[in-house]
């Protein structure tokens, strides 16, 4: 009988301690997480896209003992398969919070092992603090938004779109924009601005425009120009071809305006804002 009892007990804790540790991996790996140094990591699947000191690169993680890894396979002379590997302790996870800790070995302090992953700028800090992106607001209220987007080295939409604080939509589309090429006018509803609302003050607009800065070089990919108009004056202007990654949700969202707004063809082009900002400007603004 005792026996059986210890073996009961030793079973729930058992199962007890994978359900923490499957709980404690879904809130890491559910969560955006970002800091006030615009710090930012992301999961999806088996990879991860930080963004270190604006520095941006998408690489496999794993989780082990509460630890995070970051890693890159590759070949050297396409034989030499090789393995670089950058380590975190887990200090602290919790929902609106998690503290890294990277794990330095002393004894490799030239770190001539790392060519793929940059070992300095993770080991840059004694710790990282991240915040989940839904706690750390940095509150927009905006007047207009006016969205650029350009073709890229593929199917990329090319369109301009406008939305005012009331929902009304006026919309361009160019190239690779099916059924929605030309002039539009059009209306979100109030939960369409509701949730755009909700995006923008959880994009660190204000400190991307102000600190953030593309590091990498103009590639293919599409170019996108955002200028937010807000009720004091205020006008953020943002252009980028390789975007901070907290912005993916709000180019997601204009990205797809023709699926989210009642759009109706119109004869004449509406004037779209312009950036004043020469740098990664769309050609469609």
């Amino acid at each position: 009988m005792r026996n059986l009892l210890f073996t009961l007990v030793l079973l729930t804790a058992i199962f007890s301690f994978a359900q923490s540790s499957d709980s404690s991996k879904d809130l890491l790996t559910n969560t955006e997480w970002i800091n006030k140094d615009l710090d930012y990591l992301r999961f999806d699947n088996d990879a991860v896209i930080y963004n270190f000191d604006n520095n941006k690169q998408e690489v496999f993680f794993d989780l082990e003992n509460k630890k995070l890894s970051f890693k890159v396979n590759y070949r050297v002379g396409g034989v030499d398969f090789r393995t670089e590997e950058f380590k975190f302790k887990i200090k602290e996870l919790k929902k609106d919070k998690l503290i890294l800790e990277p794990i330095v070995n002393k004894e490799k302090k030239d770190n001539s092992d790392y060519k793929k992953l940059d070992y300095n700028l993770f080991a840059k800090e004694k710790q990282y603090v991240f915040y989940n992106r839904g706690s750390l607001l940095s509150k927009v209220n905006f007047k207009k938004l006016t969205f650029h987007s350009s073709t890229c080295f593929g199917t990329c939409p090319s369109m301009s779109v406008q939305i005012n604080i009331d929902g009304t939509v006026y919309f361009q589309g160019g190239a690779y924009i099916d059924d929605f090429k030309g002039n539009f006018e059009g209306k979100l509803s109030k939960n369409d601005i509701y949730e755009l609302k909700k995006i923008l003050n959880r994009s660190q607009l204000q400190a991307i425009n102000k600190r953030w800065e593309q590091k990498s070089k103009p590639n293919d990919t599409p170019r996108y120009t955002y200028i937010i108009e807000v009720f004091d004056g205020e006008t953020i202007e943002i252009n980028t071809n390789d975007q901070h990654p907290i912005l993916d949700k709000l180019s997601d969202y204009l990205l797809n305006i023709p699926d989210k707004a009642d759009l109706n063809e119109v004869p004449s082009k509406h004037q779209f804002d312009k950036s004043r900002i020469d740098l990664y400007r769309s050609a469609q603004d």
